[in-house]
């Protein structure tokens, strides 16, 4: 890679699964721009967040680092500038930085590293949903909304607050590309954070016309007898509500939905890389996208994010620009974290050795051709669970563990659909206690589990106790986007 400094376009999607793109080989999927986007630089086939819930992936990616080094475990433990983050390093480097829509952090009063936030979202109240907290317990209030928002609030229109406000994302981008980029002296940072695919699933009609739901293929393992019978999928699906007499008719009109929300997204980063484009600005640009965690939709029984399955674990990730070679695609695993170290030798500014033993490395040396990896980790610390839950993947094997209870073994090559839980097979139990034995070495699982539940339980207290969080937090389910309540933006409505 050359050393002159770059210009930084970061692009993050929002609950986009990975396989959710023409250029991940989903025939199904109409997404041209990140196809195109894919064909002039490089395809990550094998990516993944740090931890399949907004706030805490959110801040891995600012970050570098792992929910349990930083403490951001859940929904309202988010990043508020007390980690060093990339965008700070390349302000602090002479960069002009500029974050626009969602963030998640918890506020714009924090130095999260920006020198200007335009029209930034965050937390609600700077406080999230203190409800996921309560998973300290062992178990959560359970989440009537979040089922509602998925499964019934979907269909063609414009009435949707977050489509709304991903038009607004959408025109400040292209706004400060025109102004800000094409005027500045400083070499550039921009940070675009749309909300789409993030549900209700309400999208303008020409998306929604996309697909016909009995065109789609059917979600793997929806069927009752082809579903996870673990009891970490088991309370999820309690928690979230779901609902055993959904059909398959109804799961494909979400998924139609679902599918055209994706569309959505892309033609949003359409509009954002032609202005780039427009501008003359494309040639010293990189270009990076990823969607801050995936979503299920009606894969293995379920419906959103919070588990450790492939769609709500892995992410699309792409980079495009000067010395990124057109047409790439690498199957390595890699991480979230992994953006931190590659964004700052994009930019030129050196890691400090602090940086240099963080767990994530510049995805370059990948680009480059000069290394392979074979591993990468995740965990989970939030809604829906009972316990910590942790991944491991060494070449195609992944390793699910959640804190006890049985693990879980996949070989991705042979059953990507994770459709064959191996770990009772006498053949691979080798296997099995050699990847149990290679996560213990990397984190400690319980030990994080107690110190998890032990930062919620302090929130908790913080906030007043059980009832009064329960009470304050009653209909809570997603974050509210600028100048709306979370009250407002979570009243019921139906769209179907």
């Amino acid at each position: 890679m050359a050393d002159e400094r770059k210009n930084l376009l970061f692009i993050l999607g929002e609950s986009h699964a990975p396989r959710l793109m023409g250029a991940a080989g989903n025939r199904f999927i109409k997404t041209p721009n990140l196809d195109r986007l894919a064909r002039r630089g490089v395809i990550f086939d094998a990516a993944y967040c740090a931890s399949p819930l907004c706030v805490p992936a959110r801040a891995a990616i600012a970050t570098g680092r792992f929910p349990h080094e930083t403490g951001y475990w859940d929904s309202s433990m988010a990043f508020d500038g007390a980690r060093m983050s990339w965008m700070r390093r390349l302000r602090e480097a002479g960069y002009e930085t500029a974050g626009i829509g969602k963030m998640h952090f918890r506020s714009d009063d924090d130095d999260n590293g920006y020198s200007r936030f335009i029209d930034t979202m965050h937390i609600a109240d700077g406080i999230g949903d203190l409800v996921s907290a309560l998973r300290f317990k062992g178990e959560e209030p359970t989440y009537q909304g979040l089922w509602d928002i998925w499964t019934s609030q979907y269909g063609p229109g414009d009435s949707s607050p977050y489509r709304r406000y991903d038009e607004r994302i959408v025109a400040e981008a292209v706004g400060w590309l025109g102004t800000e980029a094409t005027s500045t002296a400083r070499p550039w940072a921009l940070s675009v954070h749309f909300i789409a695919a993030h549900a209700p699933f309400v999208t303008p009609e020409a998306f929604y016309d996309l697909y016909d739901p009995a065109s789609l293929p059917p979600p793997p393992r929806f069927a009752m007898d082809e579903r996870p019978n673990h009891p970490s999928a088991a309370h999820l699906r309690k928690t979230i509500c779901h609902r055993d007499d959904v059909t398959m008719d109804q799961v494909q009109e979400v998924r139609a939905a679902y599918f055209a929300t994706v569309s959505y997204l892309d033609d949003l980063i359409g509009r954002v890389l032609s202005s780039l484009e427009d501008l003359g600005l494309a040639a010293t640009t990189q270009i990076v996208y990823t969607s801050d965690h995936g979503f299920s939709c009606g894969d293995h029984g379920l419906f959103g994010l919070f588990h450790l399955y492939e769609e709500s674990l892995g992410v699309p990730l792409l980079m495009a620009g000067p010395d990124v070679p057109p047409g790439g695609r690498i199957g390595d695993p890699v991480s979230h974290v992994d953006l931190y170290p590659t964004i700052l030798e994009t930019c030129g500014v050196p890691l400090t050795p602090d940086e240099r033993d963080a767990q994530g490395a510049s995805l370059w040396r990948l680009i480059d051709g000069a290394e392979r990896r074979d591993s990468v980790f995740a965990e989970y610390h939030g809604t829906g669970t009972t316990s910590a839950g942790y991944v491991l993947r060494q070449g195609s094997w992944k390793l699910i563990y959640f804190v006890g209870m049985a693990p879980q073994l996949f070989d991705l090559a042979a059953d990507p659909d994770e459709a064959h839980d191996l770990a009772d097979d006498p053949r691979h139990a080798e296997r099995l206690d050699d990847m149990i034995a290679k996560l213990r070495q990397r984190v400690d699982p319980e030990a994080l589990d107690r110190m998890a539940k032990g930062d919620q339980r302090a929130l908790i207290e913080r906030h007043g106790g059980e009832a009064r969080v329960v009470e304050a937090m009653a209909g809570f389910a997603y974050s509210p986007p600028p100048g709306m309540s979370w009250q407002a933006v979570n009243a019921p409505r139906k769209q179907r």
